[in-house]
């Protein structure tokens, strides 16, 4: 990439608008100058420190106020798939957090102190200095704009709409539909059998149509050569398809191949149900 006088102060202007925290999102620049500006450091970069007329202390003080985690809580449940999915998430972007229990089975959702947090009695609820997220999905947006390491959303307008519509199948038209109170509404009302075809029959047409929305862009993962936010929902989700609904993957080779792949991250083994601290093995 050849860089001009001119080139170099847009570069240098754009630059400083993002480490100052200003109105320019970081897929934008990267569109601009390219992604190896995130990844590398280059003696372009360094000709911009210098050129904005910053002492290197002041220089570290800005570039860690974008990365400074504060300290984040995760309310969650082990047999969560929801929370599963944001504790993948955190892994991926490595970032640390305190694990805080909510047995469901025991009610403990419904306590004063949870109810203050999510009147919905759902979990996961992450907490992060002064806010408070109580929604899978709105966490991982919430988590992408603040901590910018390892995007689980990529840069191409077309890849990131087919990584958030996939997330929303998982978390709108699938997941709700075989959640834990949902499915005891069901037996309470209609029995056993008809509760696990109420959930057999929703996942397997979310997944018929997931195998055909990503059938065309699906390489190792679901869009490609990278792990995104499809893969985060996914992967927990067609873990306890098949687990806990028997379903067969082999009817979806596309979404069984996107599993493969995601199983074997460190990242993946490490939010696994049976790897938290509540899980009752």
């Amino acid at each position: 990439m050849k860089i001009n006088p001119p080139m170099l102060l847009k570069i240098s202007k754009s630059y400083l608008k993002l480490i100052k925290g200003d109105n320019l999102p970081r897929y934008h620049f990267q569109r601009l100058f390219g992604t190896h500006f995130f990844h590398t450091e280059t003696p372009t970069t360094n000709s911009i420190i210098d050129a904005s007329s910053m002492d290197s202390n002041n220089f570290q003080k800005k570039a860690t106020d974008s990365t400074l985690v504060s300290k984040i809580i995760l309310y969650s449940f082990w047999k969560s798939s929801c929370s599963w999915r944001v504790r993948f998430a955190l892994n991926l972007k490595g970032l640390s957090y305190e694990y805080r229990a909510v047995n469901l089975d025991k009610g403990e959702q419904f306590t004063s102190e949870f109810d203050k947090l999510n009147p919905l009695h759902y979990v996961p609820v992450l907490v992060d200095g002064d806010v408070v997220i109580s929604d899978s999905y709105a966490i991982l947006l919430y988590l992408e704009e603040k901590y910018h390491q390892r995007p689980l959303l990529p840069v191409e307008p077309q890849l990131r709409a087919l990584n958030l519509q996939a997330a929303s199948i998982v978390s709108s038209n699938m997941q709700p539909l075989h959640m834990l109170s949902v499915l005891r509404y069901m037996e309470e009302r209609v029995g056993p059998e008809e509760k696990q075809l109420w959930a057999k029959f929703h996942i397997q047409k979310g997944f018929g149509a997931l195998e055909k929305l990503l059938t065309g862009s699906a390489g190792k993962y679901a869009t490609g050569k990278e792990v995104y936010m499809a893969d985060v929902f996914l992967a927990p989700q067609i873990a306890v398809a098949t687990k806990r609904f028997n379903i067969n993957m082999s009817e979806f080779p596309t979404l069984r191949k996107i599993y493969d792949s995601c199983k074997a991250l460190p990242e993946f083994q490490a939010s696994l149900p049976e790897r938290q601290p509540d899980a009752a093995l």
